[in-house]
């Protein structure tokens, strides 16, 4: 899919890569910014099944044809939005931990749960889709990407290792736990789960999950911080803030 910004549909890596490649002048890189950043609001807003490409069009401020042009689909312009929200959410995130270790794992949960706490109709709206049985399967992918980026590096170094057990697969353990962590959003942004307990929840909820997978030292690592998880850096405000509900 090419467009007159030449600009490219999503890749194979992110069904909603919301970078353009080759040339594009600046003023079309901030149109194209700006349709996406419309775009995610309004699934705040209205969800996905009422996001309209008409409605985009005029928040935008956009011909109804240049979207097409640069998107082609709704399928591909909510994918996009959702892609480049995490890109820039992303970028100005600095991380204190060693990549692809659990520390870095634990520190990536904590934060994306924080960031949900502040956009819950945003997220109650993603969960929605996602478990939608006619998803497209774009939106899907670039949904799923957000989960699989915090733990999946994560898991792959340990099967490199050897530290998963014998009956697991890294690819479908990522999946598992995509699924199992959108269960836990699905259920907070439903009331289920309090605000000042979620981001404990997530936490301890992988890990335990980890915990059945792993064996050896991964193993011993992560039962350890599941024991000692309320004095856990990176939660001590978290379980203070549900004691302090009690």
């Amino acid at each position: 899919m090419r467009d007159r910004d030449r600009t490219t549909k999503p890749s194979a890596q992110c069904a909603g890569d919301a970078r353009p490649s080759g040339y594009a002048s600046p003023s079309i890189i901030a149109r194209r910014d700006r349709i996406l950043d419309e775009t995610r609001r309004m699934i705040g807003e209205v969800g996905v099944t009422n996001l309209s490409m008409d409605d985009v069009a005029k928040r935008a401020n956009v011909a109804k044809r240049t979207l097409y042009n640069a998107f082609q689909s709704k399928e591909y312009l909510v994918a996009s939005a959702i892609s480049k929200y995490m890109e820039d959410y992303e970028r100005r995130i600095h991380y204190s931990t060693e990549d692809a270790t659990l520390d870095w794992m634990i520190e990536r949960l904590v934060i994306v749960a924080r960031r949900n706490l502040e956009i819950r109709n945003y997220t109650r709206a993603l969960m929605n889709v996602y478990h939608s049985a006619d998803v497209a399967p774009e939106i899907r992918k670039a949904i799923h990407d957000i989960a699989a980026h915090s733990h999946g590096p994560w898991i792959r170094r340990l099967a490199g290792k050897r530290q998963l057990q014998p009956w697991i697969d890294a690819d479908d353990l990522i999946a598992m736990l995509v699924r199992y962590r959108y269960a836990t959003a699905s259920a907070w942004a439903e009331g289920e789960i309090p605000d000042e307990k979620m981001v404990v929840e997530v936490v301890r909820s992988v890990l335990t999950v980890m915990a059945g997978a792993t064996r050896g030292a991964a193993r011993r690592e992560i039962v350890d911080t599941l024991n000692s998880l309320d004095r856990h850096p990176l939660l001590e405000g978290h379980v203070a803030a549900i004691s302090a509900g009690k």
